[in-house]
């Protein structure tokens, strides 16, 4: 059996992202769909001492249709120092922010001047090594599938040999909706984020965060510690 996942690249994702990969064989980057501005393609949240803060990575004009992989960042706004400092500013004091941070630093001046899915997927290829998560990762855009939505993701996984396939819960609808993987008799089941608290600093926990936010606070042991086991 080869279980697939299948997920948009996503800027710091949130630790369900790593515990869908830990229930993998094969994980594949969703890069050859159409970006959406104001999503997790290029945005995401850490915790302040003032609230949540959206950190987002500005990106080159475009046109509609333009595929993830083809989008350009914008280096002309000065993003990534902005970035550092917010990143400095929330969790400086917290117990793991050298190794955050080392890491960060790291993975941002490695892609200046380059394409936004270069910058996701390689940080998440980074982070995953770096918890011990050893699925084979792929990008959609190197394999050539054909269709869309449902038959889309269907074809993905044939193209990298999966048997089986494994979705976050928020595609339940759409995927029952469009009947595909149950025509083809594919199996196919949904596994749910299962958030953890770890210690985060004062007040109550919030889930939901960045990766990042765990990073700073309980380190790769810790984070890794966070992320579901593959079943």
């Amino acid at each position: 059996m080869t279980t697939a996942a299948i997920m948009q690249p996503t800027y710091l994702p949130y630790l369900g992202y790593f515990q869908l990969m830990a229930a993998s064989d094969v994980f594949v980057f969703l890069d050859d769909v159409q970006f959406a501005r104001r999503s997790w393609q290029s945005r995401n949240r850490i915790l302040t001492a003032q609230g949540e803060l959206m950190l987002t990575i500005p990106v080159r004009k475009h046109d509609r249709d333009t595929p993830i992989s083809a989008i350009e960042i914008d280096d002309s706004q000065g993003w990534r120092e902005k970035h550092l400092a917010a990143l400095r500013h929330a969790y400086g004091k917290r117990p793991a922010f050298a190794e955050g941070w080392a890491f960060v630093f790291e993975q941002l001046a490695q892609h200046r001047d380059g394409r936004l899915a270069d910058l996701t997927c390689d940080m998440a290829r980074a982070a995953a090594a770096k918890i011990g998560l050893t699925p084979r990762l792929v990008r959609a855009s190197e394999l050539g599938a054909e269709g869309a939505r449902s038959e889309h993701l269907l074809a993905v996984c044939r193209a990298v040999g999966a048997t089986h396939y494994v979705s976050p819960t928020g595609s339940v609808d759409y995927m029952e909706e469009d009947g595909v993987f149950a025509a083809a008799g594919f199996p196919a089941r949904f596994q749910a984020f299962r958030p953890v608290s770890y210690p985060q600093g004062p007040g109550e926990f919030v889930p939901f965060m960045g990766f990042v936010d765990a990073l700073m606070n309980v380190g790769w042991a810790g984070m890794a510690a966070l992320v579901s086991p593959k079943p």
